[in-house]
């Protein structure tokens, strides 16, 4: 299954959060994808910064009705990733 490519920047619904979930192996990972797509549909070639991966993250967690993500704690998370950037 291909990552789907969201079509707009102002929101995330249920569906999409949970296609981006299924296509990854974790929830860190799924927001980081969607970072990348939302960076693409704001016309940015540039790799996610931490603070874009953490509003992914927070998108995916609200349109799931969960608790929205510390930053502290994400950043601890995304260096273990070794493609992601904590700064």
């Amino acid at each position: 299954m291909t990552i789907p490519v969201i079509r707009s920047l102002q929101g995330l619904s249920l569906e999409q959060a949970d296609a981006y979930l299924a296509a990854t192996e974790d929830e860190l990972d799924a927001a980081y994808a969607l970072a990348e797509d939302r960076n693409r549909l704001a016309g940015v070639e540039e790799e996610p910064d931490a603070a874009e991966v953490h509003h992914a993250l927070f998108l995916l967690r609200r349109a799931r009705g969960l608790e929205a993500p510390s930053y502290d704690s994400m950043r601890v998370e995304l260096r273990s990733k070794p493609r992601m950037k904590a700064a």
